[in-house]
């Protein structure tokens, strides 16, 4: 049995290339290529129970039933295929519903109402994270369903530059509302990350990930009724004060209490404007 040796990782990221264990000098440069499948990585980690299980998997057929589970809990018709010894043909067959399933279940969550707090009014999902990636100006988002419990996972992956993240929402279908799902997530939706505080004085209040970023800022138009163009204009931002949060509103008419709160001592909230353009002062 002639002994190989691990050479590199394949430009695919899924192919180990490997070499004769021979001395170089006498190294003739024949390769082997080495699929990476569960078969591979269980034997790697050295767990004999999995590695066994998958044995038995590959020597039969998944029913229909288990691969239309794997596909909606996430998983590609490939991975499928690759895990199971499938031809990838057979495991498409089955897989096609549930992925058109995984589409319109994001096409509906779109729709629904992203929920922070109780009291909180909220956008729908597209709008609210098409604001958040305005801002970030992010060019590049991806967006996908899937469920192993009750209730549907609604994730989004964003790039802005060389900074990019993972969203991921509970969908409830009952109540047609979307709710963070971890950590990150909440902090985006919240907004503590995408927007800086301004103060009375027009400086910044705090030090923020966009305190150095120069890259203009770029909003998009969004589709209103009948075909109009809408840009973002006192959609809810939420903007740290004073340890607490609260949504900017704006109806793009002007406000019969602005003179009284023009001479509130208390910290002001900026409109949409200062936040993406900065705070003018007064000619």
């Amino acid at each position: 049995m002639r002994t190989l040796r691990f050479v590199e990782l394949a430009e695919d990221g899924r192919t180990l290339i490997l070499a004769p264990d021979v001395p170089q000098a006498i190294d003739n440069g024949e390769r082997f290529a080495l699929s990476i499948d569960e078969r591979l990585r269980a034997a790697a980690r050295g767990d004999v129970s999995r590695l066994g299980q998958i044995e038995i998997d590959v020597g039969a057929d998944l029913p229909p039933r288990e691969i239309q589970s794997r596909i909606r809990a996430g998983e590609s018709a490939e991975q499928v295929a690759a895990a199971s010894g499938m031809r990838l043909e057979r495991i498409e067959r089955y897989a096609y519903p549930v992925l058109q399933e995984r589409s319109r279940m994001v096409e509906r969550a779109s729709t629904a109402r992203v929920r922070l707090r109780e009291s909180q009014t909220a956008l729908p999902l597209a709008e609210f994270i098409a604001e958040r990636l305005a801002v970030l100006g992010a060019a590049e988002s991806r967006w996908d369903a899937c469920r192993s419990g009750p209730n549907w996972e609604i994730r989004l992956a964003w790039r802005a530059g060389h900074r990019s993240g993972t969203t991921r929402w509970e969908y409830e279908v009952a109540t047609r509302s979307v709710t963070p799902l971890d950590a990150e997530t909440a902090e985006f939706a919240e907004g503590t990350r995408l927007v800086r505080v301004v103060n009375e004085e027009g400086g910044p209040a705090g030090s923020g990930p966009f305190e150095h970023d120069t890259s203009p800022l770029s909003v998009p138009p969004v589709p209103g009724k009948g075909g109009e163009d809408r840009r973002y204009r006192g959609a809810p931002v939420d903007v740290l004060i004073g340890g607490g949060a609260g949504p900017i509103p704006s109806n793009g008419h002007e406000d019969p209490e602005g003179d009284a709160r023009a001479h509130d001592p208390r910290a002001r909230i900026p409109s949409w404007e200062d936040i993406v353009f900065g705070v003018r002062r007064p000619g």
